[in-house]
């Protein structure tokens, strides 16, 4: 049976996850270069947190990545495993701020695969990381959570939005004619009201369309 190498399997998982070498470089804060070595096998000793990373990034087990085991090894047999040919990767940002540029290739800190049929094509999207505990226990600090970007939403909806010059967070936005509220749903945050030209302080980045949360 044709058994692939180390660095065949490396590639091999990065071209189904739809990453570019520089992309997976930048997720093992390593560079291009080093990517080309470990798939095409000039590299052999690659730094087990390497392997360690790539395994989560890719979703198999370090022992398959080193030739150790074969890919179904230790895979549940009710598990079948899906195919993510078609799946499309999202850039996490690590902050969305008025008068930054958010997609700026040094705020983008991560990518998430998300299947094609959880977004709409021509449409912009971005994952934010939840930070604080302001939006528990729906959103909880570290969760990812899906934006598709757009200047307003309805009354009632999740979305990411930025007061002045603060950090953009996901709170629920209620409106009238007059106001906007900005609703946290742990209770002991106060709601956020601004009335009359108090409205023009606050942008909205995106709505909120989907939660990722890792245990």
């Amino acid at each position: 049976m044709f058994s692939m190498t180390k660095g065949e399997k490396i590639r091999s998982l990065r071209e189904q996850f739809k990453l570019t070498q520089t992309e997976l470089a930048k997720r093992l804060n390593t560079t291009k270069q080093n990517i080309y070595k470990y798939e095409n096998n000039i590299v052999t000793n690659i730094p087990s947190d390497k392997i360690e990373i790539m395994a989560d990034i890719f979703s198999v087990s370090p022992a398959y990545i080193m030739g150790w085991e074969s890919e179904n090894d230790s895979r549940p047999l009710n598990i079948i495993p899906a195919n993510i040919s078609d799946y499309v990767n999202i850039p996490v940002i690590g902050k969305v701020a008025a008068g930054i540029e958010c997609f700026a290739e040094d705020n983008i800190v991560d990518y998430e695969p998300v299947s094609p049929d959880d977004i709409t094509e021509g449409d912009e999207y971005a994952f934010l990381k939840v930070v604080g505990d302001s939006m528990e226990p729906q959103f909880r600090e570290g969760d990812l959570v899906l934006i598709r970007v757009q200047p307003s939403v309805d009354s009632g909806s999740y979305a990411v939005v930025i007061v002045d010059d603060e950090n953009g967070l996901v709170k629920r936005v209620i409106y009238d004619k007059n106001w906007i509220e900005l609703q946290s749903l742990n209770s002991i945050y106060a709601p956020r009201r601004f009335e009359g030209s108090e409205v023009e302080r606050i942008r909205v980045f995106g709505l909120v369309k989907a939660l990722k949360r890792k245990f």
